[in-house]
């Protein structure tokens, strides 16, 4: 799934596994691998701003020491995804029924 690869790229920006604030290359490392894996700028820094709000960053590090098949069914990697959703529904462009433009929001 391409949200976990992006998880999985997070982990090389992380220097202290317990860390209590997310340090700026964490950020910027998960910023570049989303937008390299083809999302927008806006999905990814959406994204970004509710794991860095939401997830305690000693929590997210251990998702990432976590093999590949158990960091799937993590209940973290559910919540992450989650926010993937939120934040697509929140970018995506609102068309009115029988519109051929998206309306913009206010």
């Amino acid at each position: 799934m391409r949200l976990l690869a992006l998880v999985s790229l997070l982990a090389l920006g992380a220097c202290n596994p317990q860390p209590a604030t997310y340090a700026p290359d964490v950020e910027r490392n998960f910023r570049t691998a989303c937008e390299a894996q083809g999302s927008s700028a806006a999905l990814c820094g959406c994204t970004w701003g509710k794991i860095a709000a939401e997830v305690a960053p000693g929590d997210f590090a251990a998702l990432e020491r976590m093999p590949g098949p158990q960091r799937e069914t993590h209940p973290l990697t559910a919540q992450i995804n989650g926010y993937v959703e939120t934040c697509n529904a929140q970018l995506a462009p609102q068309i009115e029924p029988g519109a051929d433009e998206p309306v913009p929001e206010p």
